[in-house]
């Protein structure tokens, strides 16, 4: 009987070693208030895919998709006009040594592009409103930045953020109905909706091996800062829209994930 049930444990092991590699997923919320009283909200769904190496060994790698959405709410035209928030960066932490390069920023279906006629990093942005129906690829509208800082909150060994200083930052989808504004937006480029980047990670171990590992990798601080495991800021905000603000997650243990790689490894720690 021992010899039948170790025979088909082994068997187990073997086909669940011949397996793809699936996704493994988290969603971080970031929340705050700038100065002014805008609400801010930005939800980030990371998809974690393990690609190859060993991450016992630290040589592992992985593709990581970061889908970020501004959830702030609408600001309504006001008068003196009221700027609705605009999600310009997000900042997230590898570990010491890990390698990161930008691959694609994907605009996705559903989402509104709105521009007075700009050129973004050498990529022209056409006056006019539109309802995507199927997903555009912009990458040049972003990039990948290493060691920013975000004031009380830390530096970061990494952003994802808009090339074009404000312009194609991320807007409540609220903002339009069928292209219609519903509030004042100070940027000559806004998306409102979801944008997805895909980023290769090398060099990774353990301590980051799944998408809920990303809460526990702290900002670098010093003195009274609070260590954060995500941020982001937002632009455009308050009167006029001359204001900005930055707000960041607090480290912590990593919650249930909703993977089953994610749900054995809770157990393990």
């Amino acid at each position: 009987m021992k010899l039948k049930v170790t025979t088909l444990m082994a068997a187990a092991a073997l086909a669940c070693a011949g397996q793809p590699a699936s996704a493994d997923t988290y969603t971080a919320l970031i929340r705050g208030v700038c100065t002014g009283g805008d609400s801010t909200y930005c939800q980030a769904d990371i998809d974690f895919t393990p690609t190859g190496g060993n991450f016992a060994t630290g040589t592992g790698t992985a593709t990581v998709k970061f889908t970020l959405e501004n959830e702030s709410g609408l600001i309504p035209f006001q008068s003196p006009a009221v700027g609705n928030p605009i999600l310009t960066s997000f900042y997230f932490n590898v570990p010491p040594g890990a390698g990161v390069s930008y691959t694609e920023g994907r605009i996705l279906a559903g989402s509104t592009v709105y521009s007075t006629g700009v050129i973004v990093n050498g990529i022209p942005a056409p006056a006019g409103c539109t309802v995507l129906l199927v997903d555009l690829v912009r990458t040049g509208f972003y990039e990948l930045v290493g060691n920013s800082a975000t004031g009380q909150y830390g530096i970061f060994t990494n952003s994802l953020q808009t090339a074009g200083g404000i312009a194609a930052g991320l807007v409540d989808p609220e903002l339009f109905v069928a292209c219609i504004k519903q509030g004042d937006i100070f940027s000559p480029l806004v998306i409102g909706g979801r944008v997805q980047f895909t980023v290769m990670l090398s060099n990774l171990g353990t301590n980051l091996d799944s998408a809920g590992d990303f809460q526990n990798l702290c900002s670098l601080v010093s003195g009274q800062r609070d260590p954060s495991s995500f941020a982001d800021k937002f632009q455009g905000t308050g009167q006029g829209g001359g204001g900005s603000c930055f707000n960041g997650v607090p480290c912590g243990p990593t919650p249930a994930k909703r993977s089953s790689w994610g749900a054995i490894k809770l157990i393990y720690r």
